[in-house]
């Protein structure tokens, strides 16, 4: 066999083969509808406009500290070590089950060690209304599930 027809075999193998792992990915990611494999997932945010007179929900996060007020937490790897699109794919979970915010009051503990560690972690929804297109009123804050440390 010439070393040319022996190249041609080699790289259409390789190619196929790469080919195959590309759709394998895609496929578990749509199944699973997980985002774990980006850029291989489903990216349900661009699947879908916004009603323009419907609501725009934004996912949100609040700490609680001993004796204090609630205040805003943000989502991310500098923060509690995930982003918002995935505890929004997880939502149905976190609601069946608030333990699973713990890990998430304890890393953002863990960042910020010179002050008091969180008593509470609320996930909740800010919830604006629009009117062609425009926000109207007033914003909606909405408690989804609450996690207490214990």
């Amino acid at each position: 066999m010439p070393p040319t027809a022996r190249l041609r075999v080699l790289s259409m193998a390789w190619r196929t083969l790469a080919i195959l792992a590309c759709v394998g990915v895609l496929l578990v990611g749509g199944l699973t509808r997980s985002n774990d494999l980006f850029p291989f997932g489903v990216l349900d945010q661009f699947s879908s406009g916004t009603d323009p007179n419907g609501e725009v929900v934004n996912t949100c996060l609040q700490g609680i500290r001993e004796g204090g007020a609630p205040f805003d937490i943000r989502f991310g790897q500098r923060s509690v070590g995930i982003e918002r699109a995935d505890v929004e794919n997880s939502l149905p979970a976190i609601k069946a089950d608030p333990q699973l915010l713990a890990p998430l009051a304890a890393e953002y503990d863990r960042r910020h060690p010179d002050q008091e560690p969180l008593n509470a972690l609320v996930l909740c929804q800010r919830i604006t209304s629009l009117q062609d297109g425009t926000a109207q009123g007033e914003e909606e804050f909405v408690e989804v599930v609450r996690w207490e440390a214990s």
